[in-house]
């Protein structure tokens, strides 16, 4: 199909010094087509009206008369009365920019958008029913009795809401009531403790605490206690009492007025 457009084609691109792959780049029509129809071989092209569009787009990248060289294609290759068929998208490669194409009515070329509306228009009427259907399910609820709207439920004072008041914390202290002793111990090593109240009662039977170990703090009119060696730590009603160092029992004998050491006669009873 020696048409003559190809040629045409050609030599405006040898003198412009353009590649095909630049020519494939800007219009996104593949290289093997471009070939074809710098060869004139529009056979190989996928139809007349997909070589009609490619020829419109490649004739106005060159900057040639496209409307003189569509005229030349229809004479020579179609013949008269060629269609003019739309150029499906998947043959130009993905990206490629619309172009407005001529659209031959009644003697006279008439430039129409390559838009296509109808698509546009079916989205745009689904989106517009579901409005519509939205604002018919929003005026059915709001058309209740109570007008639509919630309204929350009355508190009276029994159903307002409590909020609860945290308890102070409880501490241990060993302040004692008046006319009371208190006595608090912790073992620095093992020691043996008896621990007697006024009324004769052992608080610390004769236990033999380790290190760290406390008892305590304890209440009562006054003590009487035994320690086996000096391996203790005395708190009488809150101040420390000095134990001296001693491998011997010591006694003492503990009162509101203080801590003393008492002979080895008074020392308590226990098991």
């Amino acid at each position: 199909m020696a048409s003559g457009v190809g040629p045409t084609l050609r030599k405006a691109r040898t003198d412009r010094g353009i590649e095909l792959s630049e020519v494939e780049r800007a219009t996104k029509i593949r290289l093997k087509f471009l070939e074809a129809m710098e060869e004139d071989r529009w056979q190989e092209l996928p139809a007349p009206a997909y070589a009609r569009g490619f020829l419109d787009i490649y004739a106005r990248y060159l900057g040639l008369d496209r409307e003189a060289l569509l005229d030349q294609y229809s004479k020579t290759v179609e013949g008269e009365g060629g269609g003019h068929e739309p150029i499906p998208g998947s043959v130009i490669k993905p990206g490629t920019l619309r172009q407005h194409r001529p659209v031959k009515r009644a003697g006279s070329i008439r430039r129409t958008s390559s838009i296509q509306w109808g698509p546009v228009g079916k989205v745009a009427a689904g989106l517009l029913a579901i409005v519509i259907v939205g604002l018919v399910i929003v005026g059915l609820v709001g058309g209740s009795d109570n007008g639509g709207a919630q309204k929350k439920p009355h508190r009276g004072k029994s159903q307002a809401a409590k909020t609860p008041v945290p308890s102070a914390p409880t501490t241990t202290t060993s302040t004692p009531p008046a006319g009371q002793v208190s006595v608090d111990l912790r073992a620095t090593g093992d020691v043996w403790v008896c621990l007697v109240d006024d009324n004769g009662n052992p608080v610390v039977d004769g236990e033999t605490l380790t290190a760290n170990e406390s008892r305590g703090p304890f209440s009562s009119a006054s003590f009487d206690a035994t320690f086996g060696n000096g391996s203790i730590e005395m708190t009488v009603d809150d101040q420390p009492q000095t134990i001296p160092a001693s491998a011997s029992p010591l006694v003492y004998r503990i009162t509101p007025n203080g801590a003393h050491t008492v002979g080895p006669s008074s020392a308590p009873s226990c098991t």
